[in-house]
């Protein structure tokens, strides 16, 4: 498969550096960051890591070259235990991420490292995703706060304009979060809001599924699957009927 072209390459690279720059700006922004995720991580009781890098960059995105021809844009939630270790910054690189790679390459035959490229909903590190409302809670000066909300938002729009740039299908990992008010408001209403604008054949480019944690995106395709038509027509086809579901467009 040929790489990007030199139009692409470069739309492509312009993003990455401001998503690098992004994560380097809110690092400094809020410096008592790691003090405050190293609270939570002390009061729910993980002593099975440290924590290393408050807001994760994906340095997997420094891997692709113009040689490079992602075939998916995938949208997981926030950097987890794995992610936001020195020797990693990478995302989806825990047990999610492993299940995610097996399905891509049985069922699709696609290498998840080489041809997916992953961005997250906000790249703010917390244990679990569902922390993120308990890493807010813990800061009462509300600069937390404003960096989730802040950091959603941007990444909506950088996921808006990574998919304009490189044209691929996105697979949106997680639809129970995606609400208006719940841990990924900020992006959810930003994300509908840069789609309600879009041309319809973009929209329907984008597909929505349960997050590959504890098979939940397992259990959804099987449950809604019908065997007896391709899977990636089914792919789409339950992909299509979540987002409508969730997003109305």
């Amino acid at each position: 498969m040929p790489g990007m072209d030199r139009r692409r390459y470069e739309k492509f690279t312009a993003l990455r550096d401001a998503f690098r720059e992004k994560v380097r700006l809110w690092t400094a922004a809020v410096p008592e960051l790691r003090d405050i995720q190293e609270r939570l991580r002390i009061a729910r009781g993980y002593d099975d890591y440290v924590v290393e890098t408050p807001v994760v960059y994906n340095r997997a995105l420094d891997d692709i070259g113009p040689e490079s021809r992602p075939r998916w844009i995938l949208i997981a939630d926030n950097p987890g235990k794995q992610e936001q270790k020195s020797a990693n910054l990478r995302y989806l690189v825990g047990q999610s991420g492993k299940l995610a790679e097996g399905f891509f390459r049985r069922e699709l035959d696609t290498d998840f490292r080489r041809d997916v490229l992953i961005v997250n909903k906000t790249p703010v590190h917390t244990p679990k995703t569902a922390e993120l409302a308990l890493l807010r809670n813990l800061d009462a000066s509300g600069a937390v706060e404003a960096l989730l909300a802040e950091s959603q938002a941007w990444m909506a729009l950088f996921a808006r304009a990574l998919h304009e740039a490189l044209g691929v299908p996105v697979w949106i990992s997680g639809r129970s979060e995606l609400k208006p008010k719940g841990i990924f408001g900020s992006w959810f209403r930003e994300y509908s809001r840069l789609y309600r604008e879009a041309p319809a054949a973009v929209r329907e480019e984008v597909l929505v599924f349960s997050h590959f944690s504890m098979n939940q995106f397992s259990l959804e395709l099987s449950r809604k699957r019908d065997p007896g038509r391709p899977l990636m027509e089914e792919l789409r086809r339950i992909g299509a009927e979540n987002r409508r579901a969730i997003f109305n467009f």
